[in-house]
């Protein structure tokens, strides 16, 4: 049975402050961000469910997953076994400003010792900061990433994951342009949470150009999640959804946010 995804934006990082503080590399949460947390600790109803926790490797990201779900590493539901956080390169944010670029080897770790928690490193390849590559500020590469995300999550065998992640990268993640640019750029607010069921999308065996079978999935948002935001209406159709994706990455440009991002697509 496919896994329950609680997809998470980070709390509130110092980057968020102001446009300025964007040359902070890799921002750690604000003292009211550490606020945040906790009341997400406190409203998140499901941690003794979750059997898996994934986080952006970035500073903030790991912060709001230790921090804001707690409960899950401390639930013994398995004797001698501990829930872990696993690192993923692959939900870092999207742009190249400073504040979204994370920090290598011993200083990452070091940032993550004093959280006391178990934290699994082995995703976390040399250069994953570099923003190049698969990594670059291009569209082609970050549908990418959050297609990759996808089909890994699908193969989870928890039950239910929780994936701390960020603002614009959740749009690609999950590919719902609803309120896209309400906050500068994303439409989640900070420490906001979602449930989704992840599913084969309806054309997951159409082959490419190459004659490659393409693979890929959908979340779904459960009907809790969207009342509990107040969604009430149908979900956009996916004709919508593309018209809400090029206004989203015009309003973004406007901003003076992911410039790169919104103008090179190419990979």
């Amino acid at each position: 049975m496919p896994p329950k995804i609680h997809l998470v934006r980070h709390a509130e990082g110092e980057h968020n402050l102001s446009q300025t503080a964007w040359t902070i590399i890799d921002p750690a949460l604000t003292p009211y961000g550490l606020v945040q947390c906790h009341q997400l600790r406190e409203n998140f109803p499901h941690h003794s469910q979750v059997g898996l926790v994934v986080s952006s490797p970035l500073s903030r990201a790991i912060s709001t997953a230790v921090e804001g779900f707690r409960p899950v590493f401390e639930n013994e539901k398995v004797p001698g076994r501990s829930v872990e956080l696993v690192l993923l390169p692959d939900l870092q944010e999207i742009g190249d400003f400073p504040c979204d670029v994370g920090s290598e080897g011993d200083d990452l770790r070091r940032k993550v010792e004093k959280l006391g928690v178990c934290v699994n490193f082995g995703f976390v390849e040399r250069g994953w900061t570099s923003k190049t590559g698969r990594y670059k500020p291009a569209l082609k590469a970050i549908e990418q990433r959050a297609k990759d995300i996808r089909l890994w999550l699908y193969r989870q065998t928890a039950n239910e994951i929780v994936v701390v992640s960020h603002g614009a990268f959740l749009h690609f993640l999950t590919d719902d342009w609803e309120e896209g640019y309400s906050e500068k750029g994303t439409g989640w607010s900070n420490a906001e949470y979602r449930s989704y069921e992840l599913q084969p999308k309806s054309n997951k065996n159409k082959v490419d150009g190459q004659g490659t079978e393409v693979e890929d999935f959908e979340f779904v948002e459960t009907a809790e999640s969207r009342r509990q935001r107040g969604r009430t209406g149908p979900v956009s159709t996916q004709e919508k959804q593309k018209e809400l994706y090029a206004a989203a990455l015009r309003a973004w440009e406007e901003q003076g946010y992911l410039v790169n991002a919104a103008r090179v697509n190419g990979a």
